[in-house]
């Protein structure tokens, strides 16, 4: 019999006190560790998205390479902090629908029109597969063009909307 794998051997937690982040002349994520080496190019990459949007960050080299995990985001330095934030914002954007003006089927595909907190959106679903409903009533929809919208609470929509969304959940 194996013995038993813990998961603090096969993951290199960063003491997040201690890592500094910050951008070259190039826009690119430059990551120095305690030990004072610097990778360039990181990649941050959430091992839970939906769930822990601030923890379990773990920063790949520009080989897809794990240098580390960093637990919580609020320990590291506030300047890096922010960095890093910023950039896991763009990486995982996902405007967020308040509003479901109307829906329409053609050709195998639904036309929807909505309100996004960045304004009105049309797009066009393939599939009812690519709308998923989560136990804390928020709904993620990814559109043909590979696009993701997020309802927070679906319960929060107006009559109309959830009316039209019932009908694709």
């Amino acid at each position: 019999m194996q013995e038993p794998i813990h998961i603090t051997e096969e993951l290199q937690f960063l003491d997040a006190n201690q890592i500094h982040i910050k951008r070259n002349a190039f826009e690119e994520l430059i990551v120095t560790l305690p030990d004072r080496t610097s990778h360039t190019n990181i990649q941050p990459v959430l091992a839970f998205p939906l769930s822990e949007s601030s923890r379990y960050i773990s920063l790949l080299d520009s080989e897809e390479n794990e240098i580390g995990v960093i637990q919580d985001l609020k320990h590291l330095p506030k300047d890096s902090q922010k960095i890093l934030t910023t950039e896991l914002q763009r990486r995982y954007f996902m405007p967020k629908i308040t509003k479901i003006y109307s829906l329409a089927g053609e050709f195998g595909v639904t036309r929807w029109v909505v309100e996004t907190n960045r304004g009105m959106v049309e797009f066009g679903l393939k599939t009812r597969y690519d709308v998923v409903t989560l136990d804390s009533g928020k709904v993620l929809i990814k559109d043909a063009d590979g696009n993701r919208y997020e309802i927070e609470n679906y319960h929060r929509l107006d009559p109309k909307s959830l009316a039209l969304l019932e009908t694709q959940i």
